[in-house]
């Protein structure tokens, strides 16, 4: 544990030498700094890592990386999601981490129960994760159970919002995945079968020295005193509940492999019916057996960027990417979720453009998200943050489906991706996972994507600053939502006071 802590603190400490830093004033050797010089004296302090990488955004081909990685497991395997929905993708997950388990794997798996609550309910989705404790080798944890968060309210309103927001799949100690997926049908469909489907990216990596530190990234919040074990309970289930996910397993197996699901159609099994007919809707879901998740790979040289919830002690992301900011040379591109800037992120921000960095953000609007807390807050601010970044460009998602991608890059050469949003819960209370990776060709792929959203899917907002300084919209969030939902936004506003929980 003492040997953890010191590698944590160390590498901490470099982020805040890096930072203090370049707060100085720009003169000489300080003043040439790049942000790629930054990521190589971080790569430097974690011991120059590499791995072989590929930018995953298809729904498709994200789930048959998953399904390919659990698959292949011979030893371990550790696997947090802050969602897993107990739909054909959530069963299925588990009863494929069944099988494992009773080949002997060794599984640790570990799910928030705010975004996880169907699976964490006593008496009723818990029964699903006692399945898998029946079996030896298998430890399951909640982070921040709702009995806990309740206690905890008094001290701080926002403990009742701390998550585990990390999305890490570990397997063997070598393969590697993050990003913006959680498990459930709207990050894995495609947009073709299921209209309300999630723009995602995550990335798969395959190095031992990576997934080492990824590894530490989970074992740090597993251990954590916000991870509470889920018992074995000493009868079993009342309800049995593995013939389900074994189903769940063989049925989405058949189908993402091309088989037909006629024999589960006429099964007089209800599970087998119902699973069925929803696989039967992904008909562009079919191709797995011809899918090779290490063809065209290359290695790059890699930054694992970790941040503990706000009762921990870690947080390499945030400095870390302010680090960046502070040291572009000529542009910076951001997909995000969600854009409630904290004080701070603004200052960041607007550090970049009065320096005359291109910044470009792509987020999503009223239109496209569902979280109208958050879009409430956003169409209070994104006048502002027009204004207060001189010549940056802001983009928003123009259609029915949801952005949640998580992506920064930075002069054309460096890629974040992972799970961390541009809001406060990210910044300030979760905890989160991110890659930093070192390539032109990889940061040409995200960029690439990233525009061709906005070229196919999104609108620019644009302001107008008056002679006598006031601003006024040009095209913003009114110009191309729903009348009924910018009233209730507008009315949402009021709540600006919770600003700092989103």
């Amino acid at each position: 544990m003492l040997k953890s802590f010191k590698k944590t603190s160390i590498f901490s400490i470099a982020f805040i030498i890096l930072i203090f830093l370049f707060s100085l004033p720009a003169n000489g050797a300080e003043k040439s700094m790049r942000a790629v010089d930054v990521f190589d004296e971080l790569a430097r302090q974690s011991g120059n890592q590499t791995a072989y990488a590929r930018l995953i955004t298809d729904n498709n081909e994200a789930w048959y990386a998953r399904w390919h990685m659990i698959s292949s497991a011979q030893r371990t395997i550790d696997v947090t999601y802050f969602i897993i929905k107990d739909d054909v993708f959530g069963k299925s997950m588990l009863g494929l981490l069944l099988r494992k388990a009773r080949e002997g794997v060794k599984i640790r798996l570990m799910m928030d129960a705010r975004g996880s609550g169907e699976l964490t309910k006593i008496f009723a989705g818990i029964d699903y994760l006692q399945e898998l404790l029946e079996t030896p080798g298998v430890e399951i944890k909640v982070y921040n159970p709702m009995s806990v968060s309740l206690r905890r309210i008094f001290g701080d309103i926002r403990n009742i919002v701390l998550s585990n927001h990390d999305k890490i799949l570990l397997i063997d100690g070598e393969l590697a995945m993050t990003g913006g997926r959680n498990i459930s049908q709207i990050y894995f469909a495609d947009p073709r079968d299921c209209e309300k489907v999630y723009r995602d990216a995550d990335v798969f990596m395959k190095g031992k020295a990576v997934a080492g530190r990824m590894k530490q990234a989970f074992d740090e919040e597993f251990n954590s005193h916000q991870a509470f074990k889920v018992k074995r309970e000493l009868f079993g289930n009342i309800v049995p509940r593995a013939e389900e996910l074994e189903i769940a397993r063989r049925a989405m197996l058949a189908h993402i492999s091309g088989m037909d699901l006629s024999a589960y159609s006429a099964s007089t099994n209800l599970h087998a019916k119902e699973f069925a007919r929803t696989l039967s809707k992904y008909k562009h879901m079919r191709s797995y057996q011809s899918y090779r998740p290490m063809s065209g790979l290359h290695p790059y040289p890699v930054v694992v960027l970790d941040k503990h919830s706000r009762r921990g002690t870690r947080n390499d992301i945030t400095p870390g990417i302010a680090a960046l900011l502070k040291t572009a040379v000529k542009e910076v591109i951001i997909q995000n979720f969600c854009i409630i800037l904290s004080p701070e992120a603004l200052s960041d921000l607007k550090a970049a453009t009065d320096r005359g960095i291109a910044l470009t953000i792509l987020t999503n609007s009223p239109k496209s998200a569902e979280n109208v807390l958050s879009q409430a807050f956003f169409l209070e601010d994104w006048k502002m943050i027009l204004s207060t970044l001189t010549g940056s460009r802001l983009f928003a998602y123009d259609d029915d489906r949801q952005l949640h991608s998580k992506i920064f890059v930075f002069d054309g050469e460096l890629s974040i991706v992972g799970s961390y949003n541009m809001d406060y819960l990210s910044e300030q209370i979760n905890s989160e996972i991110a890659v930093v990776i070192k390539s032109k060709e990889f940061a040409k792929r995200a960029s690439l994507r990233i525009l061709d959203d906005i070229n196919k899917y999104s609108v620019e907002y644009k302001i107008v600053k008056g002679s006598n300084g006031k601003i006024t919209a040009n095209f913003g969030p009114e110009s191309h939502t729903d009348a009924k939902k910018i009233g209730l936004l507008k009315k949402l506003k009021a709540l600006g006071f919770l600003k700092p929980l989103f």
